[in-house]
């Protein structure tokens, strides 16, 4: 696939790395900062180009007219508009994406026809790591949250903990305990390598655990690998930015909120537009002030400001003042790492990684409805709808054991007319099913995509 990328800052340049993963992807990428694309061009096989990515000589000079995808991610709204248009208008691209942050457009979908800009599909970012945020929230214990089938279905990560019912013990016993719900384990990874998920595999302390069930069982399973933790109450939020007030108007009503924002024009815009929340000016860094709010009783610390140093640096303070569990928005790799290896950052929360997931959904062939991206890029989790008859497909009518799926793809389930269906050998796929499926290396999703695209007659 020819895809072109319209911006290589965070975002642009993690979807480059990602797309690269795959050989048969051709990226070239444009930005208007040299220094944003030598460090590409060193390390990737793409193509990159210099200048302004709405202009149309720039576009040529990128080869538009033989791209399958434009992908516009550049800092500006306006200009992921504009290059749409160009695309559609000047060179036919079939397929547009454009990452829209502004609200006021987002308003008014009428904006988005093909009469007016034609996008395809809109990526927006905010909304997407709220969602993200709000799955942690709601199911303490978790360290990613990840929807398939509008909810019905989750896809949840945590660790094994020394001295719960199933560690040290094969994942068979997992039924055993919990005869009533369905769940699935569908990855393992232990020191960073991925462990095979079979009957017999014994889960240790540590391990990082990727399972599949319904959204209503997830709290209980969890109690397998860790011990259970009370529901987060009391939430205190540093930085009033569009992350932090959608994740304060989310859950004002259900938690007890309190939100730091340093500027006091934006504090007093938050009051106005939150009702059950606490607003505070002030310094998220200043040790009395959380003092005087309650940190060391407080349940869960959301780190959301826009600079990942300031995310990681209150996160460690917040946690050796008393916070239960901190969650920092990270963007760059090395405080990622920073944050990893102090210990005092529970969860990271990468909005690259996220938006990343949201543009490939519209990338994958067939009908692709969610994609996740797990483990930086290296695996993704996949919900593809089964189409055809026995005639014209290669998956209808087999077990799931009979399909030839390339190692290390794991189908972990199957929502059929909204019922789960747990992925056991003899489970026969029919027209209509919902595949829910882990890659290990997503080198292989051309193998996955061929087998379920349904064939012309």
């Amino acid at each position: 696939m020819k895809i072109l990328i319209l911006g290589a800052g965070q975002v642009g340049s993690t979807l480059a790395r990602y797309l690269c993963l795959d050989d048969d992807n051709d990226i070239t990428i444009v930005d208007q900062k040299e220094e944003m694309l030598t460090p590409l061009q060193r390390h990737l096989d793409i193509k990159t180009v210099i200048g302004y990515g709405a202009y149309p000589s720039i576009l040529e000079k990128a080869g538009i007219k033989s791209m399958d995808v434009v992908i516009a991610v550049m800092n500006s709204d306006e200009r992921n508009m504009v290059a749409c248009r160009m695309a559609h208008t000047l060179y036919n691209v079939k397929k547009k994406i454009a990452r829209i942050r502004t609200t006021e457009y987002l308003l008014r979908p009428e904006i988005f026809s093909n009469e007016a800009l034609p996008i395809d599909f809109l990526i927006t970012p905010e909304n997407l790591i709220t969602e993200y945020i709000q799955g942690i929230v709601e199911e303490p214990g978790a360290s990613q949250v990840f929807d398939f089938e509008n909810g019905l279905v989750q896809l949840v990560e945590t660790r094994a903990f020394i001295g719960t019912p199933i560690v040290n013990r094969p994942i068979k016993e997992l039924h055993e305990h919990m005869p009533d719900v369905k769940i699935r384990i569908v990855s393992l990874y232990r020191n960073e390598r991925a462990i095979p998920a079979k009957s017999d595999t014994v889960i240790r302390e540590g391990d990082q655990v990727y399972f599949l069930a319904k959204k209503n069982h997830i709290s209980r399973a969890l109690k397998e690998f860790r011990r259970a933790e009370n529901n987060y109450q009391k939430i205190f939020i540093a930085g009033g930015g569009s992350i932090g007030l959608n994740v304060a108007k989310l859950l004002e009503d259900t938690h007890n909120i309190r939100i730091i924002e340093l500027s006091e024009e934006r504090a007093k815009y938050l009051s106005e537009k939150l009702n059950n929340t606490l607003v505070l000016q002030g310094n998220a860094s200043d040790e009395d002030l959380l003092k005087d709010e309650g940190i060391e009783n407080t349940d869960l610390f959301l780190a959301l400001t826009d600079s990942d140093e300031v995310n990681v640096i209150v996160s460690i303070l917040a946690k050796r003042l008393g916070a239960h569990k901190t969650i920092a928005l990270v963007k760059r790799d090395v405080y990622a790492s920073l944050a990893e290896q102090s210990g005092d950052v529970d969860i990271i929360v990468s909005p690259d990684q996220i938006t990343v997931s949201g543009i490939l959904s519209h990338l994958r062939k067939g009908d692709c409805m969610k994609v996740h991206s797990l483990q930086h890029g290296k695996s993704e989790a996949i919900e593809i709808v089964v189409h055809g008859d026995k005639k014209t497909s290669a998956v209808v009518g087999v077990q799931i054991k009979d399909l030839p799926l390339p190692e290390g793809v794991v189908v972990g389930a199957v929502v059929r007319d909204d019922e789960l269906l747990m992925g056991s050998k003899k489970l026969v796929i029919e027209s209509g099913d919902h595949i829910l499926m882990v890659l290990m290396d997503v080198r292989k999703i051309h193998e996955v995509e061929a087998l379920f695209l349904e064939n012309e007659q």
